[in-house]
C-alpha cells in the first residue's frame, strides 16, 4: 500500500495505534512501527504518546480519542458551549481509566486525564467537530465536574451560572451535583436557586 493511500484511511481516524496502522497496510507489526516512525519523521502524522498518533494537529480533537471511554469536560466544554470567552490552554478529559501519564502536551495546548469513578461518568454526549466526532460534557456537567475535581472555584461556577441562566437547566445542574457527592454547599444552594 502506498502512503498516500494509507494516510487517507487512516484519516477517518482521530486516534490511530501501530496496530491499526499493522492491520491497515495488511503489514507484520514490527514494519508498522518502522512504518510509523518514517510517517512521523516525514511530517505525515503526528505522535501523541507511545503508539497513538493522529493526523489531527487540533488537540480539542483528538483529545477524547486517547483514552477510552472518556469525554472533555471543565473549561474547555464550557468554551465549547460557548458559555465562557475563555479559550482554556488545558483541556480536562474525564475518564474512568487510571493512567499514568495524567498529562499530555500536543500542539500549542496540553491535555489532562481526570480519572472519576463508574458512577459519575455520565451526562456527556458525541458532537461533530471539524467533521470529527467527538465526546463532551453538557453544559451542566461541565460545571459540575470542574467543581468536584477541583479546576474551578465555586465563585467562578456561580458566575457562568450566573451569566447564563437562560441556557442552563436548573434541574439538570441541581440532579447532577446531587449525584457526585461531596459537591460544595454554596453552590448546590445556588443551583437550587429559585431565580436560576
Amino acid at each position: 500500500m502506498k502512503s498516500r493511500e494509507l494516510i487517507k484511511e487512516l484519516s477517518r481516524y482521530p486516534v490511530f495505534t501501530v496496530k491499526d496502522i499493522a492491520s491497515i497496510a495488511n503489514k507484520e507489526i514490527g514494519y508498522a512501527y518502522t512504518l510509523a516512525y518514517r510517517l512521523k519523521e516525514t511530517g505525515q502524522i503526528y505522535k501523541i504518546e507511545k503508539g497513538k498518533y493522529t493526523l489531527e494537529t487540533d488537540p480539542f480533537a483528538i483529545a477524547s480519542w486517547i483514552a477510552w471511554p472518556s469525554y472533555i469536560s471543565g473549561w474547555a466544554a464550557l468554551s465549547y458551549h460557548r458559555l465562557t470567552e475563555q479559550l482554556p490552554f488545558t483541556i480536562h478529559v474525564v475518564t474512568t481509566i487510571k493512567r499514568k501519564r495524567k498529562t499530555i502536551s500536543f500542539g500549542n495546548g496540553r491535555i489532562e486525564f481526570l480519572t472519576v469513578k463508574k458512577d459519575r461518568f455520565f451526562g456527556f454526549e458525541k458532537e461533530m467537530y471539524k467533521n470529527k466526532e467527538i465526546f463532551v460534557a453538557e453544559k451542566e456537567k461541565a460545571i459540575i465536574d470542574a467543581v468536584a475535581t477541583k479546576k474551578m472555584t465555586v465563585q467562578e461556577a456561580s458566575e457562568i451560572i450566573e451569566s447564563n441562566r437562560n441556557k442552563l437547566s436548573k434541574r439538570k445542574l441541581f440532579l447532577y451535583g446531587k449525584i457526585i457527592h461531596g459537591l460544595n454547599a454554596k453552590l448546590r444552594a445556588l443551583v437550587n436557586d429559585k431565580r436560576t
